[in-house]
């Protein structure tokens, strides 16, 4: 590719067969659609002007970010496992019922409402030190916090109601 009508080219020609390759490995649309950029966005950096590349160097390219991907998941879900057997050896009581069912709802948010969540309550960190991790004003904290409590209020009444003994916990607990 000697330019950037090089590569339009090459984006537009292979964008919707990259797409539909990643779509068949990754079951989340919203997640396919990010690979695929991904895997454009790795293609414009190791252009090298006069050796185009096609196809089958972006379905590599695509195979390795699905691979990726497939790690991170399984790393998400180790720390969601980790976290549902915390809360039940530190708690007593229904607060493991309690907290399976918070983390239930947590799960169900989007990575970047958690991630706030994740700031204020676990890390315990103030409005000014969030603004300073996600790059945000103080106010923007607080509105971004307020929404996603808003988002994880109704999460939290449509979880199944606790029956208060460690064997609904198990039930309801992911493997």
């Amino acid at each position: 590719m000697t330019d950037e009508t090089d590569f339009v080219a090459l984006f537009r020609e292979h964008y919707t067969p990259v797409r539909r390759f990643i779509e068949r490995r990754v079951s989340h649309a919203e997640a396919a659609a990010d690979l695929t950029m991904d895997c454009f966005e790795i293609a414009w950096a190791k252009r090298v002007p006069g050796e185009p590349f096609g196809l089958p160097w972006l379905y590599r390219t695509a195979r390795n970010l699905i691979a990726n991907e497939y790690r991170r998941r399984d790393r998400e879900e180790a720390l969601w496992s980790h976290l549902h057997d915390e809360a039940r050896t530190r708690s007593t009581d229904g607060s493991a019922v309690m907290t399976a069912r918070l983390l239930d709802a947590m799960k169900a948010l989007p990575e970047r409402d958690r991630e706030i969540l994740w700031l204020t309550y676990w890390e315990d960190l103030s409005a000014a030190d969030i603004a300073v991790v996600l790059e945000m004003s103080d106010g923007a904290v607080w509105t971004r916090l307020n929404r996603v409590r808003a988002k994880l209020r109704p999460l939290l009444s449509e979880a199944p109601a606790a029956e208060g003994t460690e064997a609904s916990y198990e039930r309801r607990r992911p493997r």
